[in-house]
């Protein structure tokens, strides 16, 4: 009968069309698992960006965390005080990230290893120089370089996380980094309480600067690297097809 046929056939059409989709959606699955793996997973300038951010971390959540401890017991400051140098960190981290970020644009032409390894490299002597300064008046301009010098590199490694990879991996890459930041500001909590416990501050800022030296070392052999350009994933618009007149 023709009712049976027509109904049969539409059983098949959509018989089809779920098995098309069942189709797309796995060949989807193993693209995104294959771009996983080429962009993130075996990305080693990705893996350099994630243990330089991992010692900033570190560094950055120390010097945070740590200072009003530190100035009250090692330097003797008020709380008043070191509140006075911890506003000097923040106020240098907001403006060394502005000028970093201008700097990478303009004198760099988008690259930001060159700012990144500079930065990094300079919190090694600023913390040398923190452990050095007894004046309580200088350490506010010693915080201000310190923040200087930390922030722009906490921001331009999160961005160009996301320049090294594709477009469709972006989120991802910046999830890595941003997990190896986290993993860092974690540890300086009690592993540094205990060095500090056991060998004094002198010993917990010669670490630091150590870290420091080690991401500095990271990131200069990202010198040269660009963002990598590619098509977006998925056009905003056809532009093969001709545009409808109005009224036609």
């Amino acid at each position: 009968d023709a009712a049976a046929m027509r109904a049969r056939d539409a059983a098949l059409a959509a018989a089809l069309a779920v098995k098309g989709k069942r189709a797309s959606a796995s060949g989807a699955r193993e693209a995104f698992v294959r771009m996983l793996c080429a962009d993130v997973l075996l990305n080693w300038r990705l893996w350099l960006m994630a243990v330089s951010y991992f010692c900033i971390g570190v560094i950055r959540s120390s010097l945070t965390d740590w200072t009003p401890l530190y100035l009250a017991e090692h330097k003797g400051l008020s709380a008043a005080a070191a509140s006075s140098c911890l506003f000097a960190f923040e106020l240098g981290g907001f403006l060394g990230s502005i000028a970093a970020g201008r700097a990478s644009d303009h004198l760099c032409h988008g690259r930001r290893g060159p700012v990144m390894a500079t930065c990094t490299l300079a919190l090694c002597p600023a913390l040398l120089l923190l452990d050095r300064t007894a004046d309580a008046r200088a350490l506010p301009l010693v915080y201000f370089a310190l923040g200087a010098c930390a922030f722009p590199v906490h921001v331009l490694l999160g961005l160009a996380s996301r320049e090294v990879v594709s477009p469709t991996a972006s989120s991802t890459a910046g999830g890595l980094v941003k997990f190896a930041a986290q993993m860092g500001a974690s540890s300086a909590g009690y592993p540094l309480g205990v060095l500090q416990r056991e060998r004094g501050w002198h010993a917990v800022l010669c670490l630091l600067a150590v870290g420091t030296a080690a991401a500095g070392a990271l990131g200069s052999t990202l010198w040269w690297t660009v963002a990598r350009v590619d098509a977006p994933a998925l056009p905003l618009r056809d532009e093969r097809q001709p545009h409808k007149r109005k009224g036609g």
